[in-house]
């Protein structure tokens, strides 16, 4: 689903910045991490041949690594500086009380976060080519974040009756979760919407009216095609869910009005996933509800670095926005 692939990329897009900065500023600083013995002449290059090699150029001008590191130090230093405290912080409680994510947890997160995506390829091929994330980064966030979410419920009790209470009021959880794949063409009048459907019965090729007629922009470049989504998803019309869910693959309805205009929807394909087993249903409820009651992941964070003494040493990252880390951190 398009707008739940958007809302993931958004939750690991600060690993990226992460990586992306922590790597120039190590090699712009290597004696912070004590790799003074690199910078001589046996190394060939040191780190300032290293940073002030080109990494762009413009009209004549060229950009260096030094520029580009101080830019990205500039933007996201203090909140890159914060997020790999908060990870430090995440590791050293959970030493303290023996909590740890196992080989089995984490795979079932992922299949999670791989719903909507196809396949196990097409999601790490996107988290790649979105966010430049490799397998191993994109395990490594999702094991802290769950390492986080343990954290945040460790004090909160919640019993088995309140689980299977929750599960009693919720009983679509035990339902099969259905999946829709279309494509669809949207118009801004119902006489368009209808005169492209008749062409479409007359054998006209689906893709090529949507470039030509869709007026949404992010689906006419791709032929109309819009991408996966649940049959309840609560962010599109229930007009477009209802009448997806109503055809055979490859079969063409509509017109259905919805907020942008009329829509007609070509059905690609349907999926059914069974709802997760009793031992994984009652987890997900669990944790649920234990985040419910307990503060938010912000600030278990921020407690977490007050516990273990987070501060800036650094007086370069001091000039460069550390107020606003401190303001966050209380430090």
């Amino acid at each position: 689903m398009r707008k739940n692939q958007i809302l993931k990329a958004v939750i690991v897009l600060q690993t990226v910045c992460l990586i992306a900065l922590a790597a120039l500023v190590s090699v712009k600083w290597p004696s912070a991490r004590g790799d003074d013995s690199q910078d001589g002449p046996a190394g060939g290059h040191n780190a300032g041949d290293r940073m002030s090699r080109p990494v762009a150029e413009i009209g004549g001008r060229t950009i260096t690594a030094d520029e580009l590191a101080d830019q990205l130090m500039r933007e996201h230093g203090s909140s890159v500086l914060r997020r790999m405290l908060v990870r430090e912080a995440i590791r050293l409680e959970a030493e303290a009380y023996g909590i740890s994510v196992s080989e089995r947890e984490l795979e079932e997160e992922l299949e999670d976060m791989m719903s909507g995506y196809g396949d196990e390829e097409a999601f790490y091929e996107a988290m790649r080519e979105q966010l430049g994330m490799s397998p191993e980064e994109v395990r490594a966030d999702a094991e802290e974040r769950l390492l986080l979410e343990k954290i945040a419920v460790r004090p909160i009790l919640i019993t088995d009756e309140e689980v299977e209470a929750y599960i009693r009021d919720h009983p679509e959880l035990l339902e099969p979760k259905v999946r829709l794949t279309f494509s669809w063409i949207v118009t801004a009048e119902q006489d368009e919407a209808e005169a492209v459907l008749d062409r479409l019965k007359k054998g006209e090729p689906f893709e090529e009216q949507a470039r030509i007629y869709s007026i949404d922009d992010y689906t006419a470049e791709y032929g109309g095609f819009y991408g996966t989504v649940e049959a309840d998803d609560p962010f599109l019309d229930a007009e477009v869910t209802e009448l997806a869910a109503s055809l055979a693959p490859g079969e063409i309805g509509g017109p259905v009005e919805i907020a942008d205009g009329w829509a007609v929807i070509r059905l690609e394909d349907r999926e059914v996933e069974e709802r997760p087993d009793d031992r994984r249903l009652r987890e997900q409820v669990r944790m649920q509800l234990g985040l419910a009651a307990a503060p938010s992941l912000k600030e278990v964070e921020e407690a977490l670095l007050g516990k273990y003494g987070a501060r800036i040493l650094d007086d370069e990252l001091a000039d460069r926005g550390s107020a606003e880390f401190r303001h966050e951190t209380g430090y």
